[in-house]
């Protein structure tokens, strides 16, 4: 089974006690996030697409199409073009749409521990620490990177979602697999996601929901090279369970991982 990396920052050294990833480490959930509460605004960008004219008019063919139904799309379209009922109405899909998709929970590792930019973007400039999991069964999804952001069709959501044409969830479906698309300068992370199938979170949960795992599935602890001594201290005397712990050491122009030694690292 393949061996994934989550970097934590802790906020404040002075104030562990009230530190979120601290509290997550040591009561063994996880922290899924919205695409809306993520630092990058192209991490997660998807382009929505509008359709076409001659779309709307392939759809009053359809023979699933009922009579109220046709008639509310016939009036998005005049001479051929959209009206500006149309055009309104397209806007509407374009913001449920994008609300639809800031509620799937997003959770990210990597398959790299010993990646530099890694433990100075997320793991405090390597003040902060990294959790190694092992899971067995499902895997998390492989991130995809990709030139252009992924894009997804407003055809499908009033297919999918308004005439019942398709029923088996592959708007949603669509969804997660734009999400697993990210542009190719952020390619040195190795990510891969767990996106939650069947959770959502809403704004009014800002965007966050917190989800418990088996901490059987954490291998390792390993402390950044500058994670201050009484830091180590901490975690070491309160994690409530047994793992390994590791220490990152700054080489010459690299990161090395070894097997923490208390008179050596502390």
């Amino acid at each position: 089974m393949a061996r994934f990396y989550k970097f934590r920052g802790i906020r404040d050294p002075a104030s562990l006690v009230t530190d979120f990833s601290l509290d997550a480490l040591f009561k063994s959930y996880a922290v899924f996030s919205g695409r809306a509460n993520f630092n990058d605004p192209f991490d997660s960008k998807i382009d929505l697409v509008r359709p076409t004219a001659q779309e709307i008019l392939s759809l009053l063919r359809h023979p699933n199409v009922i009579a109220p139904k046709r008639n509310l799309y016939n009036r998005w379209l005049s001479k051929g073009q959209f009206s500006r009922l149309g055009l309104e109405y397209l806007r509407r899909f374009e913001r449920n749409l994008a609300d639809l998709i800031d509620t799937f929970p997003i959770y990210s590792l990597s398959s790299h521990n010993r990646c530099i930019l890694l433990w100075a973007h997320y793991a405090s400039c390597h003040t902060g620490f990294c959790i190694e999991f092992e899971y067995g069964g499902e895997q998390p999804a492989e991130v995809r990177y990709q030139s252009q952001i992924d894009s997804i069709r407003l055809f499908d959501l009033l297919k999918y979602n308004n005439l019942g044409i398709d029923t088996d969830n592959k708007l949603a479906e669509q969804i997660r697999n734009a999400l697993l698309v990210k542009l190719e300068c952020w390619s040195y992370e190795g990510e891969y996601r767990w996106i939650a199938a069947k959770d959502h979170v809403t704004k009014q949960q800002q965007y966050r929901m917190e989800k418990k795992y088996n901490p059987e599935q954490v291998k390792a602890i390993i402390f950044g090279c500058r994670m201050p001594s009484p830091v180590k201290s901490y975690i070491l005397a309160r994690l409530p369970f047994s793992t390994k712990f590791q220490q990152a050491l700054e080489m010459r122009d690299s990161i090395e991982i070894v097997d923490f030694d208390q008179n050596r690292h502390l």
